[in-house]
């Protein structure tokens, strides 16, 4: 219980903190102006102190050519591996036909996309209407099966 009341009043205590710190950062303070407190130049000091050290010049000489690496490192790229690979022949003994998936799977798959075909939802506006068929075509039809009926008579 003694825990319980220390973690409670911990946490309390931190929220308090965080609630007067968050509240705290909204002040904001006026640009003061320029002093010059400085009365030296610092880049001409360093520079002074520079040239009174006479720092040593390094001259390394020229190293002779060392090869030290085993390997080309052009070749150390996906490219020279892949183009290692290319040029291997794998050649694989002939596996015995195993029999191991008990469906057609040619059959499921039309299967499956005729179902996602049916269930696909079409929505259609609706069309004006159009006369696709004229008066004219209406009555030269009754004519031609007329005219049917006519020879079919004369012809028995």
């Amino acid at each position: 219980m003694k825990t319980l009341k220390k973690i409670t009043a911990l946490l309390t205590i931190l929220a308090i903190i965080f609630t007067v710190n968050l509240s705290a950062s909204n002040i904001n303070f006026a640009d003061e102006a320029y002093i010059n407190d400085i009365p030296f130049d610092t880049k001409e000091v360093y520079n002074k102190i520079m040239n009174e050290r006479n720092p040593v010049q390094f001259d390394f000489e020229e190293e002779a050519y060392i090869d030290d690496i085993p390997f080309d490192t052009k070749c150390v790229t996906i490219q020279c591996f892949y183009q290692r690979a290319i040029n291997v022949d794998f050649s694989f003994d002939e596996e015995t036909y195993i029999n191991d998936i008990p469906f057609n799977t040619h059959q499921n798959v039309l299967q499956i996309a005729y179902r996602t075909a049916i269930e696909e939802v079409y929505n259609f506006g609706e069309e004006d209407y159009i006369d696709d068929i004229p008066l004219e075509i209406y009555t030269a039809e009754k004519r031609i099966v007329s005219m049917e009926l006519v020879l079919n008579k004369n012809c028995k």
